[in-house]
């Protein structure tokens, strides 16, 4: 009787490793394809740049206006005025600043994905993809945030740090002690094709996915593992 048991036991251990083992397979067939993420800003550049020659030719011609009446008007008049036309073409002028750092941004690599690594465009090399645990997507007002987090078992990539012309690029930077890496861009585009925020995290999931179980299979199951990688 108690033989019985234990071969009941380790039929349903065989069974369920047979199980995990199905799963993971399942799980490590991902994408085959590399991809590089761009971005698309030159229609907000476009749109700050519109904006801040508005805003800048109303404060001049308010500035204009100051100083034209001054002989006339009252001193406080002139005063506030001036300020505000002052005001409104520093305004403008910050529009403008942003649309050239939109405009130098439009078309860049923000990361480079092939089904195992990743490459952000300031890191020094690509980091695997089974080290990251997982990637969040917020999407803003105006802008997409990617962030992802590190396994703990891992290390944070190496970046180039971030400086002030960066804003002009879309750099990824560290943070929460290197456990996660954050990067900002206006519109992901991938093969020509603007992603909405569904695809954007459909596409990483499933990438992240397949090499997590591919490093499961290669822990737990490695004469498998190695069958699978000599096949690819």
């Amino acid at each position: 009787m108690h033989n019985g048991n234990w071969s009941c036991c380790r039929l349903m251990d065989n069974d369920e490793r047979e199980a995990h083992l199905t799963y993971l397979q399942a799980q490590a067939d991902g994408p085959t394809d590399s991809f590089e993420l761009l971005e698309h800003s030159l229609g907000k550049a476009l749109a700050c740049a519109v904006i801040g020659l508005l805003l800048g030719g109303l404060g001049a011609w308010l500035v204009a206006l100051a100083v034209q009446f001054s002989a006339n008007a009252s001193r406080g008049a002139i005063w506030l005025l001036a300020g505000f036309g002052l005001a409104l073409v520093g305004a403008g002028v910050a529009a403008l600043a942003c649309a050239a750092v939109l405009y130098r941004r439009h078309g860049k690599r923000v990361l480079s994905v092939t089904p195992d690594t990743l490459c952000f465009a300031n890191a020094q090399a690509p980091t695997p993809l089974h080290d990251f645990d997982g990637i969040e997507v917020e999407q803003g007002y105006f802008t997409t945030r990617l962030i992802f987090t590190v396994s703990a078992f891992s290390h944070a990539p190496d970046l180039a740090p971030a400086c002030f012309k960066a804003l002009a690029s879309p750099d990824a930077v560290t943070f929460a002690g290197g456990l996660r890496v954050r990067l900002w861009l206006c519109t992901p585009v991938v093969g020509g094709r603007r992603l909405s925020l569904q695809e954007l995290v459909d596409l990483f999931y499933a990438y992240v996915q397949a090499a997590q179980a591919r490093r499961s299979l290669a822990q737990l199951f490695p004469g498998v593992a190695r069958l699978g990688e000599t096949a690819r």
